[in-house]
């Protein structure tokens, strides 16, 4: 992490020193894990400058790894009272309301107020609005989001997501216009160049924040918007998965259906070459702990699917078979129940099983904690989805309601002004897509 600028106005050199060196210890302590060290190296920094903003962010991010979002919000709140005009506090404020509280309005109002500040770069303004636009959608102000996606539209760093060089870059802006924006890509903060690593990181990033642009116009839907930078994407990052993965949603939403069953073979050959850890459980440790989430599970429907004489048949594979992704399966599910035919025509399916796609839940899940989590989420929430459970069910077992108030049905009331801006336009589209950080 960055030494706030604050520091390079200290005249004393051993303060700034263990100032740094605390909160160098204590980033290493939290990437490995060490979360009480962490914690005391952070705690230590904060006794040398109690009114400085890094220290009380370390904090928020050993509370986030912890699994106390509310902390994390606090402490990275506190950050912002003790330095208004520091980006970094803003953008992980905003990031936990959102997917870690589900406080979509909090999230918006962060995000926003940390447009106003000054000296933000070009990256960060964008993942500022994405994230926004996130808020926007969970607040089921589609129209809003639509005109803020619009207007990223023809940013050159969005445009730059799909070139590989800067002589590229530099054709589509001749008389350098742009130039402080591709600077981004080769030089730091202070105008430094990036080594080869950092430049490849920036790069990576680009692609990040094009794939989520991407994501949020099929969030709305609007597939037209997102398939030709998907497939300038593809084209130019032929062994990116995620892009892959985006394209073929979107070549389903444009009813494509053989384009789209193309590009997820192509997720599924090169997610089939990542390298698995060796935590990783095996497949029979997995069917164990899927009989133990069964039995221990607080509905009755889904609790006695484990303890019949016949008892619901478990199958784990590392991913869907190439045939279920012909058919329409998307190669990253977790989980899929499977059901026979009733014995009479006309009868509803049987289930019968429930299939666990081991690779899928470690792509999404790394770390053995997180795994556990991911596993229980995504049998829970298939098997929740196949027996249809009301709202009130769903809740009981931690997993998100589906239904929503009917608009249409409320009383209209006029608004002006500023809550004009908050008005719900039509009723937010049903996701089961479990909304978190994308890290594809």
């Amino acid at each position: 992490m960055a030494i706030h600028p604050m520091e390079r106005d200290d005249s004393g050199f051993g303060e700034t020193s263990r100032y740094a060196a605390h909160l160098d210890r204590g980033w290493t302590h939290l990437d490995r894990a060490d979360f009480n060290a962490a914690r005391q190296s952070a705690r230590h920094a904060q006794k040398i400058r109690p009114n400085a903003a890094e220290a009380p962010i370390l904090l928020g991010a050993v509370a986030l790894a912890e699994g106390d979002p509310e902390e994390s919000l606090r402490w990275y709140e506190a950050a912002i009272e003790i330095d208004p005009e520091y980006f970094e506090p803003f953008l992980a404020a905003a990031q936990v309301a959102l997917f870690d509280l589900g406080d979509a309005a909090r999230a918006l109002q962060l995000c926003d107020e940390a447009l106003d500040l000054t000296g933000i770069s070009a990256f960060d303004t964008i993942d500022l609005n994405l994230l926004g636009i996130e808020g926007q959608l969970n607040l089921g102000l589609l129209d809003a989001a639509r005109e803020r996606l619009s207007a990223l539209r023809d940013h050159p760093l969005i445009k730059a997501g799909t070139q590989t060089t800067l002589t590229e870059l530099g054709k589509g802006d001749p008389d350098g216009e742009y130039a402080h924006i591709f600077s981004e890509l080769v030089e730091d903060e202070d105008g430094e160049p990036l080594d080869d690593a950092e430049r490849i990181a920036q790069q990576a990033r680009l692609v990040h924040l094009c794939l989520r642009y991407a994501r949020l116009w099929l969030d709305l839907p609007n597939p037209d918007e997102a398939l030709p930078l998907l497939r300038a994407l593809v084209e130019r990052h032929p062994n990116n998965s995620d892009a892959w993965h985006l394209l073929s949603e979107a070549e389903y939403q444009q009813d494509d259906v053989r384009a789209a069953c193309h590009a997820a073979l192509r997720v599924y050959r090169l997610d089939a070459q990542v390298q698995l850890p060796k935590w990783l459980p095996n497949p029979a440790q997995i069917h164990r702990k899927v009989v133990q989430i069964l039995s221990e599970c607080p509905d009755g429907a889904l609790r006695e699917l484990g303890q019949r004489r016949i008892a619901l048949v478990v199958l784990v594979h590392e991913m869907p078979s190439m045939e279920l992704i012909l058919e329409g399966v998307d190669p990253r599910i977790a989980a899929l129940t499977t059901a026979s035919r009733g014995a009479n025509e006309g009868d509803p399916p049987i289930l019968t099983g429930v299939a666990i796609y081991r690779r899928n839940i470690f792509r999404v899940a790394r770390s053995p904690e997180i795994f556990d989590q991911e596993l229980r989420f995504a049998l829970l929430e298939e098997l929740a989805a196949f027996l249809q459970l009301d709202d009130e069910r769903r809740i009981a077992l931690g997993l998100h309601p589906l239904g929503h108030e009917d608009v249409a049905d409320e009383p209209e009331v006029e608004q002006t002004g500023a809550e004009a801006e908050h008005v719900v336009e039509e009723p937010k589209p049903s996701r089961r897509r479990r909304r978190k950080r994308m890290h594809s």
